[in-house]
């Protein structure tokens, strides 16, 4: 591992345990907190999750994703909003299997994700051919920044569709 990704590394997991043992335990005094509020400290923030990716968190900052920094709970505040909670990623030296990825998994586990956030109408058609919204948006490698296209919207379209074909009615606007 490079030599300062490793003690970014440590640092971040050294600062995780000593946030663990000075917090207070809200949760005795709470009880009846959502189970959600007492997984906090599993969340490391994305100040965290730029130290070693800093090329996805320079795409994510100048999107419209960037306003999830300013969400109130942990769960829903930047990285971790999606690829949910950092601590076991960061503990574990940056495993990437301790940190809930996008490649490999499921079209419904994707439309899951993201209709926490979002309204998700892919149309019975796309949603038949088994498309998510990372078949079209990527938050990370995106060529349009507006609507987080990976490419234009023509080219995307043409990948599936005759290029001649008129639109149908659900692609009208």
């Amino acid at each position: 591992m490079h030599p300062i990704r490793s003690a970014i590394l440590s640092g971040a997991i050294l600062v995780l345990g000593l946030v663990g043992i000075a917090r207070p335990n809200h949760s005795a005094q709470q009880s009846s907190e959502p189970s959600k509020k007492a997984d906090s400290s599993k969340y490391v923030g994305s100040d965290v999750c730029q130290g070693c990716h800093e090329d996805q968190y320079k795409s994510f900052a100048a999107s419209a994703h960037v306003h999830t920094l300013k969400m109130e709970k942990a769960a829903t505040q930047g990285c971790e909003s999606c690829h949910g909670p950092g601590a076991a990623h960061v503990e574990g030296g940056g495993d990437p299997e301790k940190i809930q990825r996008f490649t490999g998994v499921s079209a419904e586990t994707i439309r899951q994700r993201c209709g926490e956030c979002h309204v998700i109408d892919l149309g019975a058609a796309h949603t038949k051919a088994q498309l998510t919204c990372v078949t079209c948006h990527s938050i990370h490698h995106y060529g349009q920044v507006k609507s987080i296209l990976i490419t234009s919207e023509s080219q995307l379209c043409q990948r599936c569709h005759d290029a001649d074909a008129p639109p149908s009615k659900a692609h009208r606007r």
